[in-house]
């Protein structure tokens, strides 16, 4: 097997790798945030508690809107990189069900702002500590050295993957 072989197995190899463990991990995640979420059931207490919420959606829309506070819906659309009337639909699903709020633009009538609720900041944040935890959980088999190695090369990885999809 020469070298351009033996790179493309260990590639299709780690791909593999990954998407079997990220639907393992999917699947522990639903159950465990669906835990947590009945621990914080009392958070919103005129809403019945939401016994289908699709927390990956949940999460990635909130991490296009979280750090922002709020935006208009054309930049919640392109940071879910989906058609602004599905991303109409993703933020009404999230409206309906007390995560987020659509709010007016303070300098345009006509735009329509979206942004979290105390409720979606709440669950948020659970969900993503929850997730840094279970990362670190992870990582802990590594060394300090292996981990930083680790979390460098991703990180240049997620660059070169922005940089491919604009």
């Amino acid at each position: 097997m020469n070298k351009d072989e033996l790179y493309d197995s260990q590639i299709t190899t780690v791909v593999h790798g990954f998407m079997q463990v990220w639907n393992r991990f999917e699947a522990t995640l639903s159950k465990e945030l669906a835990q947590i979420q009945n621990s914080l059931q009392g958070m919103h207490p005129q809403r019945e508690h939401q016994q289908n919420t699709n927390y990956e959606l949940f999460y990635r829309a909130c991490t296009g809107i979280y750090p922002e506070g709020n935006v208009t819906m054309g930049e919640f659309s392109n940071a879910l990189s989906v058609p602004l009337s599905t991303a109409t639909r993703i933020a009404d699903w999230l409206v309906n069900n007390g995560y987020f709020q659509r709010i007016p633009d303070d300098n345009d009538r006509r735009v329509v702002r979206v942004a979290l609720t105390d409720t979606g900041k709440k669950l948020y944040q659970v969900i993503d500590r929850y997730i840094r935890q279970r990362m670190q959980q992870i990582l802990s088999s590594l060394t300090a050295e292996e981990r930083t190695m680790l979390l460098t090369l991703v990180s240049k990885v997620v660059s070169g993957l922005k940089e491919a999809t604009r």
